[in-house]
This record gives C-alpha cells, structure tokens and sequence, in this order.
C-alpha cells in the first residue's frame, strides 16, 4: 500500500471572517441589482438569492436596503477620495492636477451613468429616512472635509492665496459636480466628458491669478 500524502486542509475562517466574506457577498449583489433596477425596485430577496444566503443573513448584517447602499455610497466616496490623493501627490503644475482631477469626475459622469443614477435616487431616499439621512450626512461631510484638508495643502504648497476659504471652493466644485451629474441623468448627450475639467482648469487658473 503507497503512502499518498493529501494537500493540507485549508483553515476554516473564523465566525468574524465568515461574516466579513457574507458582507462581502450581499454587497456586491446589492450594487449589482440596484444598478439594473434601481433601489426602489429592488429587493432584498434578490439580492440575497444572487449572494447565495438568505434573506436572514441580510437582516444579520444590515438594517435593510438602506443601510445596504449606504455602505455602498460610503465605499464609493472612499474610493474617489483616494484617487483625488494620489493626483494631488504628483509633481506636476495645479492646472494639470486640476485637469486631472476633472477627469477622474469626468469618468464617473460618463463610464457610471447606471451608479449616478442610483446615488440620485439614494439621496432622495436619505432625504425622508431620518436614520439613514443622518449617517449619510455624518459621511459626506467628513469626505468633503478630507477634500479640504488635500486643497489646503496643495494651496499652501504651491503659495496660493485663494480669494475665498477653500470649504467654500470645494463645496461650490461638489455643488458643481452634483449638478453636471444630475443635468447628465436628464440629458446624457448634452454634457460632454470634458466639461468638468474644463471648469477646474478654469478655477485653478483663477487661484494663480488670485495669489499672484
């Protein structure tokens, strides 16, 4: 009789590792099935099924479908905020960074039509649940915070001497950003990809003029 060695088992996951990975699991379902239905005609009974869980294991890690784009809202500023970072970490001339800066927006006006849509709709739905309303202010705010914590230092590196308070400047970019999006759900074909960056190139410059 041989002697067959057989590959090691692999480790079982702990209980805090094995609700990570369903975390994990129902929130890629849910922006999967939010992004082709929209959130109001979603369900969480869906989103369990395409997970491989049941709706009990939804209501074991989120309130509902609210706090499940929530989550997602959050992991998607997480994101954006952090590529802002590293373009602002370049060594290169403010307008390019500004240009650049646009063009990460700019992808998301266009390549993320399906996700604009739903951040839409999820601001309507955060505006009348007062719970989820509150979280995702707590968040946005401490995003655009962490915006206006990068532009002062890029401000102060470069010895700029901007004609309003930074948190005013970032708030009118986000304002907008968050118009450009919303004019871009009304009419895809009539905002073009460029417009944006053009808009912070055109700020940037103004900085220049400002702190000359």
């Amino acid at each position: 009789m041989h002697d067959v060695s057989l590959p090691p088992r692999p480790a079982r996951l702990s209980r805090e590792e094995q609700r990570r990975q369903t975390r994990e699991r129902l929130l890629d379902s849910a922006l999967e099935v939010f992004e082709a239905r929209g959130y109001a005609d979603s369900s969480l009974e869906e989103i369990a099924e395409r997970a491989g869980h049941t709706r009990k294991a939804v209501y074991s890690n989120f309130s509902g479908k609210g706090e499940l784009l929530l989550e997602i809202v959050e992991r998607r500023f997480r994101s954006h905020i952090e590529r802002v970072e590293a373009i602002l970490d370049q060594d290169t001339a403010h307008e390019r960074k500004a240009i650049d800066v646009g063009s990460v927006f700019a992808g998301y006006l266009n390549q993320e039509r399906a996700w604009g849509k739903l951040f839409h709709e999820f601001c309507a739905v955060a505006s009348r649940d007062e719970r989820i309303g509150a979280r995702f202010r707590d968040c946005y705010r401490a995003r655009k915070q962490v915006i206006v914590r990068l532009v002062e230092r890029e401000v102060e590196r470069r010895g700029i001497e901007p004609a309003v308070p930074v948190e005013r400047v970032v708030m009118g970019v986000l304002a907008l950003f968050t118009g450009l999006s919303l004019e871009k759900t009304i009419d895809p074909e009539g905002v073009d990809e460029a417009v944006f960056g053009e808009m912070l190139g055109l700020l940037a410059m103004s900085a220049t003029a400002s702190g000359s």
